[in-house]
């Protein structure tokens, strides 16, 4: 079996649980880390039984010296696009995390970077792997619900729970907030159980509510965290209208003085569902039914990693079509854009080899 050689860019929480998961594949190799924090890189090191002059600073250093098959980019957001390309443009397929990147612009470059150099490029959405999302994507394949016409998509938000790390709040580093950390889970979901239908406009809000106020940093949270320094949103709020006339409602939130945000739901002509639990609601024998589906249990990283993995062994496609992405971080970008200008609408614009998505869908029409 071909053993795959793999380093680790960005030393902090994330790249531990990717070490973890490569460790238990008996054909991969963790060879190298790199962090801008020596000190963080050498205990990361140290942990996962990497050799000591296998520990960089500089991502290229790694790159280039190491002979690596892969690498996972754990970095803070706004730093995915640069090690990601120039990974690729050196030949070493690329499992970066999500958000893919802080614009679409960069998004769009580590796309047409994967198409030349003919290596894997897939953007870490576990979610894509969680028992509720395969099974919702199907029913909606199956023609279950019909024409989709309204939902709603959020991870239901959370109460108080900002990260307290820089990384995620300045946006220096980060590159947005709410949006980019958790909004980005909840419209893969909704494009992936929807089967990436097209949007038409787009319009959004954002909201510093709570991360600049002192007072907000209360027992029970995720931590303390810098108010001073805090200058991204942590509460979006958007709409997205399908060229067929449907519309998606985004709601997500790192703080608010609310316990949750609703379930995520979807509504057809002929059936709706909703997760968390899976339900499904349709009519039947002149009744209206609701049925809970029983799944089985995930482990949604496992395959995540290993499926990774597996693609780079056999030579496969990404497990995660990286087009899905872009045209989801055009969505983002997008909102973003709406809220500088109060909330009106935009008209999405994306690139025509993005636009290859589509062809499926208007070639059945």
């Amino acid at each position: 079996m071909k053993r795959i050689r793999v380093g680790i860019i960005g030393a902090g929480g994330i790249a531990n649980v990717h070490a973890r998961y490569y460790k238990e594949l008996p054909n991969v190799e963790l060879v190298g880390v790199t962090d801008i924090i020596r000190e963080k890189a050498t205990e990361f090191a140290k942990r996962w039984g990497i050799s000591p002059e296998s520990v960089f600073t500089d991502y290229r250093d790694m790159v280039d010296k190491l002979g690596l098959d892969a690498i996972s980019v754990c970095t803070p957001h706004r730093y995915h696009a640069e090690p990601t390309i120039y990974a690729l443009r050196h030949g070493v397929h690329v499992l970066v995390e999500k958000p893919m990147a802080s614009t679409a612009k960069e998004a769009l470059e580590m796309y047409r970077a994967s198409l030349a150099s003919d290596r894997v490029l897939m953007v870490g959405f576990q979610n894509r792997f969680d028992s509720q999302i395969v099974a919702a994507k199907r029913i909606v394949e199956s023609g279950l619900l019909g024409e989709f016409y309204y939902g709603e998509t959020t991870l239901g938000g959370r109460r108080r729970g900002i990260p307290p790390s820089l990384t995620f709040y300045a946006k220096e580093m980060a590159g947005g907030g709410v949006l980019l950390d958790l909004g980005c889970y909840a419209i893969d979901n909704a494009m992936n159980i929807l089967g990436f239908p097209e949007v038409s406009r787009v319009s959004g809000h954002v909201f510093t509510a709570l991360g600049r106020r002192k007072e907000a940093i209360v027992e029970g949270g995720w931590g303390p965290w810098d108010t001073e320094r805090f200058d991204v949103e942590d509460f979006v709020t958007a709409k997205v209208v399908l060229k067929n006339g449907g519309v998606l409602i985004l709601k997500e939130s790192w703080a608010m003085h609310c316990n949750d945000l609703g379930r995520p739901f979807f509504l057809g002509t002929r059936g709706g569902l909703k997760l968390n639990p899976l339900e499904v609601y349709r009519d039947e024998w002149g009744f209206m039914s609701t049925t809970t589906l029983h799944l089985p249990r995930r482990d949604s990283w496992k395959d995540k990693i290993g499926k990774f993995v597996e693609a780079i062994v056999s030579d496969l496609p990404s497990p995660i079509d990286p087009r899905e992405i872009v045209y989801e971080q055009y969505i983002i970008e997008a909102i973003y854009e709406s809220a500088r200008q109060g909330g009106t609408e935009i008209r999405l614009s994306i690139p025509s080899e993005i636009k290859t998505l589509f062809r499926k869908e208007s070639e059945e029409v």
